[in-house]
């Protein structure tokens, strides 16, 4: 059994109590520091196993901490995820996962108690939103096809389905697409402080947002843990808390990014950010800023 297999068992299995979650973690590392008898090359074994440690480290923290856990109180778990673990757990999570059959892309966007919007994509590209501005009512949106918003671009589902599925290529697919097609903001065309902030925003929008395959989720996860700064605020209400600095924000409350990401199902909780349909880019300031995106095969009355 190779460790990503063993990961979907442990994320498969009913929840371990916490010594057997030790235990289980323990020989997992253990086994990885084996000499191993793969002659896969280094460099891809040794990320597969340290994915693998990071989301069985996450299996023990899930298991231990209380529901209801909150980032000022005390510890919850015995084992602190670094983040770039927390963001390898989600991304062999991701991997593993299949593709969910559905007829619309169903996102719905809080806060607090706001009802925020909702908007359901058909494979064709037909969306209907609901919303302040449509007084609360499903509309659908006429005309053309109504893209995705990957970092300012517009996407599709042909396109994102097209994705690199490694990390680096991923990051300089979407640079060089702005720069190609000329993406441009109310201030003017995109330099390079904008296009990198605008790549930061694609990867986030990837694992948050959009309906692309698991390999392009993970490979945009594995993204996110090589920016410098990243940093883990521990076991939160929903997952694990992670901060990423935008060393380009345009203004200081846009900088850190705030997440909260569950390795064990790769689902970002809540954030301090989002892309709007229209592609405005969104900062909930006093408030955290929950997604939900799914695939669905009903709308609503």
């Amino acid at each position: 059994m190779d460790d990503l297999q063993t990961l979907a068992t442990l994320l498969a299995a009913p929840e371990p109590s916490p010594q057997a979650a030790g235990r289980s973690l323990r020989r997992l590392q253990q086994r990885i520091s084996r000499p191993r008898r793969s002659r896969r090359t280094g460099r891809l074994a040794a990320g597969m196993s340290l994915a693998a440690a990071a989301a069985a480290a996450a299996v023990v923290i899930s298991s231990t901490a209380a529901p209801t856990a909150v980032p000022n109180g005390p510890p919850s778990a015995s084992v602190q995820l670094t983040a770039d673990q927390v963001l390898l757990a989600a991304a062999a999570t991701a991997e593993l996962q299949r593709e969910g059959p559905g007829t619309y892309w169903f996102v719905k966007i809080s806060s607090g108690d706001s009802a925020g919007g909702e908007s359901w994509t058909a494979r064709d590209g037909r969306r209907w939103m609901r919303g302040t501005k449509t007084a609360g009512e499903v509309v659908e949106l006429g005309g053309p096809p109504v893209p995705f918003r990957l970092g300012g671009l517009e996407v599709g589902f042909e396109q994102l389905h097209e994705l690199p599925a490694e990390p680096a290529a991923l990051q300089d697919w979407i640079s060089d697409r702005l720069r190609h097609d000329d993406v441009r903001t109310s201030a003017g065309a995109l330099d390079a402080a904008g296009r990198a902030r605008s790549v930061l925003y694609g990867l986030v929008s990837l694992v948050s947002e959009l309906p692309a395959p698991p390999a392009v989720r993970a490979a945009a996860f594995r993204a996110l843990a090589t920016y410098p700064g990243v940093e883990s605020l521990g076991a939160v209400d929903g997952g694990q808390g992670l901060l990423i600095p935008d060393p380009h924000a345009e203004t200081p409350e846009r900088s850190p990014l705030r997440l909260v990401v569950d390795p064990a199902t790769s689902r970002v909780r809540n954030t301090n950010f989002f892309v709007s349909a229209d592609g405005g880019v969104a900062f909930g300031v006093s408030k955290p800023v929950t997604i939900e995106a799914r695939w669905t095969d009903t709308l609503p009355d």
